[in-house]
């Protein structure tokens, strides 16, 4: 091989690399860009998750729905504050699965956040969406079963697992007098 010609094979490999590079650093720009534009979303969504109204819903559709009314009533044959109960999750988790399902939040976002708690509030509601299915012919809720079998295939464990989320477990007993944080200390000697 000739001077020219490694000379030739130098600068190629040195542009394809520059290109690679440069495509890896474009998508990154784009999807760091997305995550931006979606943000204020899912924070009001964890805002919303956390109001006192979101956890007397929750306890409520868990602990108590299925016990007052029949699934046969369907949504629209609940009296007008267990249906709000219904809806205050119902309509939230529809919101998130139609996010996840069209791409615009990641899904291990939502399963990493909200856990196995979506499939236990759909395995509660479920019934009440079939009613309305059935009754009705309308496609209830349907994103929030989607998202619910999504997690189910889906576990947080595996999500958390996927991203290497770190532990670190106290180092005093809950109780204990003293400082909990290790930072700054002198290293302990024995």
């Amino acid at each position: 091989m000739d001077a020219t010609t490694a000379l030739n094979v130098a600068a190629l490999a040195i542009s394809l690399t520059a290109l690679v590079i440069s495509v890896l650093l474009t998508l990154r720009q784009i999807r760091l860009a997305s995550g931006g534009i979606h943000l204020p979303v899912v924070l009001e969504a964890f805002n919303h998750s956390r109001s006192a109204t979101w956890f007397k819903a929750q306890e409520y559709v868990l602990t108590t729905l299925a016990r007052e009314y029949q699934a046969e009533r369907g949504w629209r044959g609940l009296p007008e504050q267990a249906r709000s109960y219904a809806n205050t999750i119902g309509l939230f988790y529809d919101d998130l699965g139609k996010l996840v399902a069209h791409g615009m939040i990641d899904q291990s976002l939502v399963i990493g956040s909200y856990g196995t708690n979506i499939v236990r509030l759909w395995d509660a509601l479920a019934p009440y969406a079939y009613t309305e299915r059935r009754k009705h012919g309308l496609h209830f809720w349907i994103y929030f079963e989607d998202l619910a079998a999504r997690t189910a295939s889906t576990p947080p464990a595996s999500v958390y697992a996927d991203l290497r989320l770190r532990s670190r477990p106290p180092r005093q007993k809950p109780g204990a007098v003293g400082p909990t944080s290790d930072l700054g200390a002198e290293p302990e000697r024995r």
